[in-house]
């Protein structure tokens, strides 16, 4: 199975089993809620949610704005920084419109610099109001599927 499969699965399990939280709009318990359904299907790896990277020097600091920003959850090995170890870093919003997660992303799938010394492979933002909209990221930009 793909990442995006593995993905989509892991979303399919939350819009059935966890309704609730996404009709009240709880985007906290969400991104828990999918960060226990992701576990299923990436073994090996750790599933974090709000993790700021912050020991070993290593900082998850959004240069666009030159705040520390922590991810909603992030798929990795952790304490370590090359991008092998770096899988998925995933932004959750419960509405439409925000595009300050989707710049952050960009920032954390572009290549490492001095205030971030690490890049993710892919990046994922997941909207689910109005409906579900998926916009994955590589190599600091969004990719866009031909349908």
């Amino acid at each position: 199975m793909t990442t995006k499969s593995k993905v989509s699965d892991a979303i399919a399990k939350l819009q059935i089993n966890d309704r609730v939280l996404l009709d009240k709009k709880m985007e906290w318990a969400t991104a828990h809620r999918l960060a226990l359904y992701l576990e299923d299907y990436f073994h090996g790896w750790d599933i974090d949610c709000e993790y700021n990277k912050m020991g070993n020097a290593l900082n998850t600091k959004h240069n666009s704005h030159g705040k520390y920003k922590r991810p909603d959850i992030v798929i990795h090995k952790r304490e370590k920084s090359e991008i092998a170890n770096n899988l998925l870093v995933i932004e959750i919003k419960m509405n439409s419109g925000d595009v300050e997660d989707e710049e952050k992303l960009i920032d954390f799938t572009s290549a490492p610099n001095r205030n971030r010394p690490f890049q993710y492979q892919h990046g994922l933002k997941i909207t689910f109001s109005p409906h579900l909209e998926l916009k994955w990221f590589e190599n600091g930009q969004e990719i866009v599927e031909i349908r």
